[in-house]
């Protein structure tokens, strides 16, 4: 059985579990103990009924004896912990020992009633281990909101943390195509003010050659020439460590300069090389790494050149890029002279007009050519040293 005391707010009364098979004590609770508390009371008289009002009812206070007849009060500890974690307890005894009071307060026991008591130190005992109870649940309640609160935080900071580092990346990415666009936009605008000095294609190729030189350090350069049926002819050649003879300048068109056409790009390593190279070529480029590119304007293949040099030295990743970027500057200039070229030749054909109908008696003297000035980059051609 259970009785209500309504003095105070149902909601807010403590609900206190009393256990104890002796009558007199039980009614003392329901009459006098109780009442002071303004508590729920409920009450049994074994362990049997205790687990199963424990199992119905709210508790937050236990107080049971320690001999009841169906066991030792102290039983019912350990499933209260398990029903009611927040609940607190407090046992009575005639026969209290120091043992079992070490025992009760090591295993969380709010007090200890020593039998007999009056109602008044009961009461007393009891109100106080409501307050701790209370204040241990409530505790306990900010201490478990706390944990869910900083669980929360440390996800919301892993997410974060996730987020913030896929942002870097993006970032770092993001930077490192802008500094790849920038150090493009870099070569090609060095390259284009370079060959823009060359007034005719001999000039090109050696501002050209003079270029690459600098950039990709001392190498043995060829430049190819689309000529008629799509043959390649040998436009320019500079030394480094090979002498351009035919033989040289020929196993190296024969090894690389189709494929280049057609693929667009090479870069071999010194095996690569040898492994294109016909057996009796091999001698003349002994373990020669090889950088070649085509130089396409309008989908056409209009020149190839080919940077080698020992492959003990072989072209960096810088140097793979750099050749790409400068093809197509190369082939825009080239053409652009090409036909500038071929404007001026109609020019003075035009001029110059029938050789047949020139008047003997004109004073007018033909017009002398232009002498081309002397440039810094035809340093190669006059056997000079590099001026860099």
């Amino acid at each position: 059985m259970s009785k209500v005391v309504k003095s105070r707010s149902q909601t807010n009364a403590p609900a206190v579990l009393v256990v104890d098979d002796e009558p007199a004590m039980i009614e003392l609770f329901r009459d006098i103990i109780a009442p002071s508390l303004q508590c729920t009371l409920h009450v049994a008289s074994d362990m049997a009924q205790a687990r199963k009002m424990m199992a119905k009812h709210k508790v937050e206070l236990l107080v049971a004896d320690i001999c009841l007849p169906d066991g030792s009060g102290m039983d019912l500890l350990e499933e209260l912990r398990l029903i009611h974690p927040a609940a607190g307890a407090v046992f009575m005894t005639g026969q209290p020992s120091v043992d079992q009071t070490v025992f009760a307060l090591r295993h969380g026991v709010l007090d200890y009633l020593p039998k007999p008591f009056n109602a008044t130190q009961a009461s007393e005992q009891l109100a106080a281990a409501l307050v701790r109870q209370r204040t241990e649940a409530r505790n306990d309640r900010r201490l478990t909101r706390l944990k869910n609160a900083i669980r929360e935080m440390n996800k919301a900071r892993r997410t974060v943390s996730k987020k913030v580092d896929l942002l870097c990346n993006d970032l770092v990415s993001a930077y490192g195509e802008v500094s790849q666009q920038l150090s493009a936009v870099r070569i090609q605008e060095s390259f284009r003010r370079t060959i823009e000095q060359a007034v005719d294609l001999e000039q090109l190729l050696c501002h050209a050659m003079d270029w690459l030189l600098k950039e990709a350090g001392y190498s043995n350069i060829a430049i190819w020439l689309s000529g008629d049926e799509e043959n390649f002819e040998l436009g320019a050649y500079m030394k480094y460590t090979i002498v351009g003879d035919p033989k040289v300048t020929n196993a190296i068109q024969h090894a690389v300069v189709s494929a280049t056409a057609r693929e667009g790009f090479l870069n071999l390593s010194a095996e690569d090389l040898a492994k294109r190279l016909k057996p009796a070529d091999r001698a003349i480029l002994p373990n020669q790494a090889a950088l070649c590119t085509s130089c396409t304007y309008l989908g056409e293949s209009l020149a190839v050149i080919a940077l080698f040099r020992d492959g003990k030295t072989p072209y960096r990743i810088e140097d793979d890029a750099m050749l790409r970027q400068i093809s197509t500057v190369f082939a825009t200039r080239l053409t652009t002279l090409v036909k500038r070229g071929d404007e001026e030749t109609e020019d003075a054909d035009e001029a110059a007009g029938p050789a047949d109908n020139a008047a003997p008696w004109s004073d007018e003297e033909p017009k002398k050519s232009k002498k081309k000035k002397p440039d810094a980059a035809d340093w190669w051609k006059n056997g000079e040293a590099p001026p860099f």
